[in-house]
């Protein structure tokens, strides 16, 4: 990719999109602090000064990305998806068991999840996959022959170790990607019959027992399932995790308790502030003001997300974006219904809000690859003869442009950028002419979508 002078990157650089993700992380830098419970030099910030190393370095890594094309990720989908399964593999040999679970591997004085960076290779891999069928053409039965390896493979490493809820943030991450490919409609009955099936056969037809002793399901599952139902009335105190989660988020009322200030976390009540529950403590003591804003960020992340994949440029760019905020998006999803009530209780994280250094830098990571798609949706395109037959006139020494798709040349070249004119490439467009145009058709019904 040449390199990207000032004027381009201002111009069409997803800055919503960034500045979400900036935000999301100062919430969670505070958050943490507040939730360590102590002050500046105490060596027993622990937690708080990783989290802050874990995003200088995901900041770092972020705007480095920028000289980085993103179509060159297609050769390391391969490798990458190969890489994730090995460490997965590697973790069951010589990771490290916390909470009853084997899910990290020690790297000196730091742990890494690899089941984190297998979410992101099965999505790079499957956007790869999918970007390469025939413009126009849904997936039928045999298009599945190799997505299907492809998810359950690292689905039932993360299920061994065990972690039923990121293998299942798996499956709800891909979703949104077979959608923008469209299934066909016998596809979508066989799916949907095949669902009705196994659920009548797990819940009606001792499909329980079958699971519980292959291990597929462990006992403490089924029992969050049902303290999820009726918290109040489970023994042992086995509902302790949500209804703590519900006292804190309720003792915030509008405003909330105040900075460093949050009874129910601070005395040792509520379960993981720093982690599952950072969202409940960040409630506690901010209120539904402070958590509403919380969530109006995500919600800007996640629609500026969706405005990089309906105008990329490209198919590969479109699926690999959608992917990444399907990612961000239910991680989110169901940390927050967790924590309110309206999930059971599982391992899954807040995206930039709960500690953790291999979800942070994933999460840095994804933003980063979206974003360089939106900053390269105007680039040049290398076959523009391919790619835009419709304004080439055949046989033609020159472009011809149709009428109803305006475009503009450059602006006088820039010392680093030669060569802004060369006859087989287009022009850039203004990135504001689309204010101006009629709205463009989602681009999974653009007939020159491949």
């Amino acid at each position: 990719m040449k390199r990207i002078g000032l004027t381009r990157l201002a111009e069409n650089f997803p800055w919503p999109l960034a500045l979400s993700a900036l935000g999301l992380l100062a919430v969670g830098l505070i958050n943490l602090y507040s939730t360590s419970g102590v002050s500046w030099g105490d060596p027993a910030a622990n937690h708080f000064f990783k989290q802050l190393g874990f995003a200088v370095a995901g900041s770092l890594g972020f705007f480095a990305f920028f000289f980085f094309d993103y179509r060159n990720l297609k050769a390391l989908a391969w490798p990458l998806f190969f890489v994730s399964l090995a460490l997965l593999l590697a973790v069951k040999l010589f990771g490290v068991t916390a909470g009853g679970a084997t899910r990290w591997l020690p790297l000196g004085p730091f742990r890494f999840q690899p089941s984190e960076l297998a979410k992101v290779a099965a999505v790079l891999l499957l956007a790869h996959i999918l970007a390469r069928r025939p413009a126009g053409q849904s997936l039928g039965f045999k298009d599945f022959l190799l997505p299907i390896p492809i998810l359950l493979a690292p689905f039932f490493l993360i299920l061994k170790q065990p972690d039923l809820g990121t293998a299942l943030h798996l499956l709800l991450t891909s979703t949104p990607l077979f959608i923008l490919a469209r299934l066909r409609p016998r596809v979508v009955l066989t799916v949907l019959s095949l669902a009705i099936a196994i659920g009548s056969w797990v819940f009606f037809l001792g499909g329980k027992e079958f699971l519980l002793r292959h291990e597929v399901i462990k006992p403490y599952h089924l029992a969050r399932f049902r303290y999820y139902l009726s918290p109040e009335d489970s023994p042992n105190d086995q509902g302790w995790q949500i209804i703590q989660a519900k006292s804190a988020i309720g003792s915030g009322q509008v405003l909330g308790q105040g900075f460093q200030a949050g009874s129910q976390q601070k005395y040792g009540f509520l379960p993981a502030p720093e982690t599952d529950f950072a969202f409940a403590a960040l409630a506690e003591e901010w209120g539904f003001v402070g958590a509403s804003f919380v969530l109006l960020l995500f919600f800007s992340l996640y629609w500026s997300s969706m405005g990089v994949v309906r105008h990329s440029g490209e198919a590969f760019g479109a699926f690999l974006a959608l992917g990444l905020a399907s990612l961000i998006f239910w991680q989110m999803t169901i940390n927050v219904a967790m924590v309110i009530g309206l999930f059971p209780v599982v391992g899954i994280p807040l995206p930039f809000i709960s500690y953790g250094g291999s979800s942070l830098f994933i999460s840095i990571l994804s933003v980063a690859i979206i974003a360089n798609v939106g900053l390269n949706r105007h680039v040049f395109q290398e076959e523009a003869v391919k790619q835009n037959p419709e304004v080439w006139e055949k046989g033609a020494a020159k472009p011809r442009l149709a009428p109803a798709d305006p475009v503009r040349r450059l602006a006088p070249p820039n010392p680093d950028e030669p060569e802004p004119y060369p006859d087989h490439r287009l022009p850039h467009r203004k990135p504001w002419l689309r204010h101006l145009r009629k709205p463009a058709r989602p681009i999974f019904e653009r007939d020159d979508f491949n």
